[in-house]
């Protein structure tokens, strides 16, 4: 099945495609998912055009294990203390790309990110979407609780609370996609 999915994909999606989305700029050379952080709602438009989900994606975006820091941690170095830190949950990776779908929940582990993804002599941050599912999950079993802190670091923190993991600090960046995530999730 699979393998007939990855053949449309490269058919829609391959030059000359039924697809305006280049095939080499949407896929690395491992087959991960290339995605430029500074598109809007690039996550959802790349990973429904990927074809890895039989459902429609909602919302998609990064988030990342630990709690947000503040510019004055940073200039102290608090901040560095969290980056040692051990991963709160196992079964999370540090960083991963959170799914909805109307029924799931999904996270996806990351690749190494990469400058220059968006074309011709560009600079713009591209992260690497991983097929594999880090972990799935009913859509009613996710909450994330936002603290209600917008950091001047660019970012904002709460807590993310999966049915049967134990309740994990995270964070994600202001104006990215995570927060249509993180808006779906809410209590």
């Amino acid at each position: 099945m699979w393998s007939d999915v990855a053949e449309v994909a490269v058919e829609v999606l391959g030059p000359g495609g039924g697809s305006s989305l280049d095939y080499d700029r949407v896929f690395d050379k491992k087959g991960h998912l290339r995605v430029p952080l500074a598109v809007p709602g690039a996550f959802k438009q790349r990973l429904h055009a990927s074809g890895w989900f039989d459902e429609e994606i909602v919302a998609a975006g990064i988030v990342t294990q630990g709690k947000a820091q503040s510019l004055a941690s940073m200039f102290t170095g608090w901040a560095l203390v969290e980056l040692a830190r051990a991963k709160r949950s196992k079964s999370l990776p540090r960083e991963f790309c959170l799914v909805v779908t109307d029924d799931r929940v999904i996270a996806l582990a990351l690749s190494a990110w990469s400058e220059g993804g968006g074309g011709e002599g560009s600079t713009d941050t591209v992260v690497k979407v991983k097929r594999e599912q880090a972990g799935s999950w009913s859509r009613g079993s996710v909450r994330i609780e936002p603290d209600g802190r917008q950091l001047k670091s660019g970012q904002r923190g709460g807590t993310i609370d999966v049915a049967g993991l134990e309740q994990v600090p995270v964070n994600w960046a202001l104006d990215s996609d995570a927060e249509e995530v993180v808006e779906l999730l809410a209590r």
